[in-house]
């Protein structure tokens, strides 16, 4: 995945050296590539995700056999811990 760091984000918490010692912000923005192995997320993070992309998420849930058998499973879970109350 492609991640882009915006350019205010960059001249707040990182600054280049320039010649005679001068310090000046980055003037574009950032492109790092990493894979989904290097990458961790807060709960924040991963809810703004699904926030955004919900509709793809639940395509995928329900296209892949191994992903809707876990969905079904924990919503069945989840009825059953609400039946209980």
């Amino acid at each position: 995945m492609i991640v882009t760091i915006p350019y205010y984000f960059i001249e707040e918490h990182a600054w280049c050296e320039k010649d005679l010692g001068e310090y000046l912000p980055y003037a574009d923005d950032a492109q790092y590539e990493f894979s989904v192995n290097e990458c961790e997320f807060d709960y924040a993070d991963l809810k703004d995700i699904v926030d955004e992309y919900i509709d793809d998420v639940i395509e995928i849930l329900l296209n892949d056999k191994r992903y809707r058998e876990k969905l079904l499973s924990a919503l069945k879970n989840q009825k059953n811990e609400v039946m209980q109350k």
